[in-house]
């Protein structure tokens, strides 16, 4: 029976867990500290795990989408089908897995973990007819952290401060992070978290900050190969986290920061690129009621999934909110909407071909949740404002693009 009820509680310990990681992408709150096995007696001992998520959606659309269809839809794509004919299909895309292992009351009260994530993202082996059942891993998040008390240091590949938490959904992947108003990603580096409030106070305030590797596309910068995003001043951020998760009213405020500097090579000359960006988010919950959001501006960002990825000297903003309501234990209804808006006239001087000057997404959602269960209904649509060059002339024009998709979770 006690046996029986470990295993019950950790499922459920678990669930709650992975269910907030692959909402949130967060997961500052592995390895939470336990208390002292008394078995141990104080000695150092490993846990280790293999958990995950997996994730089978079947969709509809009647047009196609930029980066893809399926779970990385993102704008509407600039040339649509002629007729209208609908296309079925299926993902298993946002599939991932996590390997976790932690070592407790190591010397000078150190808590240590090592995790690796890996999802499926990774392209198909080999092209044809049989590929798309033939899916590649990548690799998400790959570090070793070390704790101390509420100071946790991380060094390998991670979420930014920038990343506060992603929108709610079953069947896409990053919904609304470089398409419609949210930026960031996940890069090697070194990452601090240090909390600055006691552990028992009601609201918790913890301080963000991370230096990690630069990024950007270009010409090289020498003959051997390096990249300018790699010359320069390293990518630097800094986030403030503010939350209280006490009854009735469970809030959070996050606040963000980025500078980097790249060094770009035209030939012989060579010239500096800063990027900046500053950006807020919210996530309250009442009750059965969710309401959160994130909002930002930033320039020469697109390495970080801003300006609709695309690369150059171009400022821009933008925005996504999603409210959700939860009618029962076991069914939910949300929707989402998002924007990006980089600055028209600067896309154009540095895109020389199809550039994206605006995008906004639209995604209501019904959620049927029951344990590690996920079942959702989502409508994805995307409204894009194109400036396309055909034959030598430019074109203004806006497309637009829906994906009715039916997703299923299941978190072990």
């Amino acid at each position: 029976m006690k046996k029986t009820l470990r295993t019950t509680i950790g499922v459920a310990a678990l669930s709650t867990l992975l269910l907030h990681q692959a909402n949130a992408q967060i997961d500052l709150s592995f390895p939470a500290t336990p208390a002292p096995d008394t078995t141990q007696a104080g000695k150092p001992y490993f846990k280790s795990s293999i958990n995950g998520i997996i994730t089978a959606s079947g969709f509809v659309q009647d047009d196609t989408f930029g980066l893809g269809d399926g779970a990385i839809t993102m704008w509407a794509s600039p040339q649509q089908p002629t007729q209208e004919e609908y296309q079925f299909g299926g993902d298993l895309r946002k599939t991932w897995l996590i390997f976790k292992g932690t070592a407790y009351h190591l010397p000078h009260g150190i808590t240590a973990t090592g995790r690796a994530e890996l999802d499926f993202l990774g392209g198909t082996a080999g092209g044809g007819g049989f590929a798309d059942e033939n899916l590649l891993p990548r690799v998400r998040l790959a570090y070793v952290e070390v704790q101390k008390g509420q100071t946790r240091l991380r060094l390998g590949q991670n979420w930014t401060p920038l990343v506060a938490h992603f929108p709610n959904s079953v069947t896409h992947f990053a919904m609304g992070y470089g398409s419609a108003g949210g930026i960031g990603f996940r890069n090697p580096g070194l990452f601090l978290y240090q909390g600055l409030t006691r552990p028992t106070a009601f609201t918790k305030v913890r301080l963000d900050l991370a230096v990690f590797r630069g990024s950007w596309t270009g010409p090289k910068a020498e003959a051997d190969g390096r990249d300018e995003g790699e010359i320069g001043i390293p990518q630097t951020e800094i986030g403030l986290n503010i939350s209280n998760q006490t009854q009735p009213l469970k809030w959070e405020v996050n606040l963000a920061g980025h500078y980097d500097r790249k060094r770009l090579v035209q030939g012989d000359s060579r010239s500096n690129l800063e990027g900046k960006a500053v950006q807020a988010g919210t996530k309250l919950t009442y009750g059965g009621a969710t309401l959160q959001g994130n909002a930002y501006w930033g320039r020469a960002i697109s390495q970080s999934w801003g300006q609709l990825l695309q690369f150059g000297n171009i400022a821009g903003y933008g925005a996504w909110g999603q409210a959700g309501y939860r009618f029962s234990k076991h069914l939910s209804a949300w929707v989402m909407y998002g924007q990006d808006n980089p600055n028209d006239g600067e896309v154009l001087a540095a895109v020389p071909g199809n550039a994206r000057l605006r995008n906004e997404v639209i995604v209501p959602m019904i959620r049927y949740d029951a344990g590690p269960l996920g079942i959702a209904l989502e409508w994805y649509r995307a409204n894009t404002d194109w400036r396309l060059v055909e034959n030598g002339k430019q074109v203004y024009k806006t497309t637009s693009a829906n994906q009715l998709a039916l997703g299923a979770q299941f978190v072990f």
